[in-house]
């Protein structure tokens, strides 16, 4: 038996259905780099009563927030853009240390890798003065300065940086293979 109203609640349900159908679709819709503006829609779902008994509605309608990509994306950060960052690397460098010690520097021979700038570090192990010429440069290590040191350019294979002090000569061959 049909209730005076009956149909029309059936009309209401079904057009409260469609709308929070199409809420949740219209959420989801945007292009895919976010340039699209998304709408939140908030529903409130009520129990369904015959139209003698629904309560008055008696609170504010239903609210619409807009939110647009800019306030949701934060734009990208790179590890370059921090400290240590973009323009804070040190170039490569292998090393080849030397130590002053009772008149004599050695080691008298140093391998390194080919291609890869050479830093040379002259230390004075015993307080004594000590120096290397390396063409033009002068490195120099002694009691007030214990070390000191000076960067070359990477060597082809086979060829070499020679040092002169007054004890001997160093010699720094372009012939080691680069390691871990």
């Amino acid at each position: 038996m049909a209730t005076p109203g009956g149909s029309s609640r059936a009309h209401r349900q079904v057009a409260a259905a469609a709308i929070a159908a199409m809420a949740l679709l219209g959420a989801g819709c945007g292009d895919d780099e976010g340039q699209g503006e998304r709408k939140t829609v908030e529903t409130t779902t009520r129990p369904t009563t015959s139209p003698e008994t629904a309560p008055a509605r008696t609170g504010p309608e239903p609210r619409q927030t807009t939110t647009t990509p800019a306030e949701d994306a934060r734009p990208p950060t790179s590890p370059e853009d921090g400290p240590g960052g973009a323009g804070d690397e040190e170039p490569v460098s292998s090393q080849a240390l030397l130590t002053g010690r009772a008149g004599k520097i050695g080691p008298r021979r140093v391998q390194v890798p080919p291609f890869i700038a050479i830093r040379v570090e002259l230390r004075s192990a015993d307080g004594r003065s000590y120096a290397l010429r390396f063409g033009k440069r002068l490195i120099r290590a002694n009691r007030d300065m214990p070390s000191m040191s000076a960067t070359f350019d990477g060597l082809r294979p086979g060829r070499r940086l020679q040092g002169s002090s007054e004890s001997g000569t160093v010699v720094i061959e372009a012939s080691a293979e680069p390691g871990p």
